[in-house]
């Protein structure tokens, strides 16, 4: 080999050395490890705010990146949100610009493949349907606009229940916030098959003095139910939450109030604090008389307090949000845990023994 030959072969060597350290040094992300984040949402909350919102991905993850930009103007922002987020709110939205976003998760030095969304310009302040479109394998797929009517769950099961929902409405709630409670509540109802004969849903509201707004065999359709969602009355008070507990039991789940022998029961309480009296003796006589218990908690609620008062497993019986701005993000997650429950529960009495307390665990949505 000649010395010019030498030479060239040795300024190769070294460069290809150099590029290996670069890279060693500075680990370029490592894309498709790490599943996506689904379903992007987008609301506006008022004409200076958006609510950014999506589903989290199957698997391990530790963050999310999210990187968004606006248009006209292509200013981008770069922004970790925490993994039990899955939210985003923001603070100088401008309805006149389009936003495009990129939602990833991160594990370590892993990163999924973006889920991408596009919240368009606001024409006369009538809010669009959101597009999302998503990267698979390097290539895009067309845009899909969805609307909520298209991803709202609906529970299949044959099995019947009798479902009481016990609703916090003390004065730390607040009337604006009781309209996203009344909401959400509309939201749930909708979920299930509601008649004389299939489910039904009875409705308690408490706080310093519980009272029954409807029993479980006053309507006997939903869309007499949602009607009298729509029309709930905002009480005010304190929130004796034990005291609310031991009424249900004593009121709501009784022959004369509708409550049928054989059927599923299932409790579902609300409330968005700390209660001033126990819970524990009350929940635990619910539980025994076969009342399998859900608890979601809003803002300031205690989360042991939730865990004392739902049936086990907790992970797919408490639910605890930040705000009543994102209760409706649960709904989903809990409509589908609550027929899966009373498909269990239905096959379990009809062959006359006690149902799993620790049924295997179901996923269960991001919390609040």
């Amino acid at each position: 080999m000649s010395a010019a030959s030498r030479m060239h072969f040795s300024v190769g060597l070294s460069l290809c050395l150099l590029g290996f350290a670069l890279v060693s040094l500075f680990p370029q992300p490592a894309w498709g490890q790490v599943s996506s984040p689904r379903r992007f949402r987008a609301k506006i909350q008022s004409p200076t705010k958006l609510h950014v919102s999506w589903k989290e991905p199957k698997g391990q993850f530790d963050s999310y990146k999210v990187i968004y930009t606006t248009e006209p103007g292509g200013e981008q922002k770069d922004i970790e949100v925490l993994k039990q987020e899955a939210k985003l709110v923001i603070e100088d939205y401008d309805p006149s610009k389009e936003y495009n976003f990129k939602i990833i998760a991160v594990s370590g030095g892993q990163q999924s493949k973006p889920l991408q969304a596009k919240h368009e310009a606001q024409q006369s302040g009538v809010a669009m349907v959101q597009s999302q479109k998503r990267q698979d394998s390097g290539t895009r797929e067309e845009n899909n606009e969805i609307s909520e009517a298209e991803e709202e769950f609906m529970c299949k099961t044959p099995a019947i229940a009798d479902i009481v929902i016990l609703v916090d409405g003390s004065w730390s709630i607040g009337r604006i916030n009781f309209r996203l409670v009344r909401t959400f509540l509309e939201n749930l109802v909708k979920a299930f098959s509601v008649e004389f004969d299939k489910t039904r849903i009875g409705l308690a509201q408490y706080s310093g003095d519980p009272r029954i707004e409807w029993h479980l065999n006053t309507h006997t359709t939903k869309a007499s139910v949602i009607d009298a969602v729509k029309n709930l009355p905002y009480k005010g008070g304190n929130t004796l939450t034990g005291l609310a507990l031991t009424f249900i039991l004593e009121n709501s789940f009784k022959p004369e109030s509708g409550s049928r022998p054989g059927v599923p029961k299932i409790g579902i309480l609300i409330t968005d604090g700390k209660s001033q009296d126990d819970v524990i003796p009350p929940a635990q006589s619910l539980r025994e008389a076969g009342i399998e218990l859900f608890a979601i908690g809003v803002k300031n609620a205690d989360e042991n307090e939730l865990k004392a008062i739902a049936s086990p497993p907790e992970e797919t019986h408490v639910y605890n949000v930040a705000d009543f701005s994102v209760m409706s993000d649960i709904v989903e997650g809990l409509t589908k845990t609550v027929c899966d429950r009373v498909d269990v529960l239905d096959k379990t009495l009809k062959v006359g023994r006690e149902p799993d307390p620790n049924p295997p665990l179901l996923s269960r949505p991001a919390t609040w």
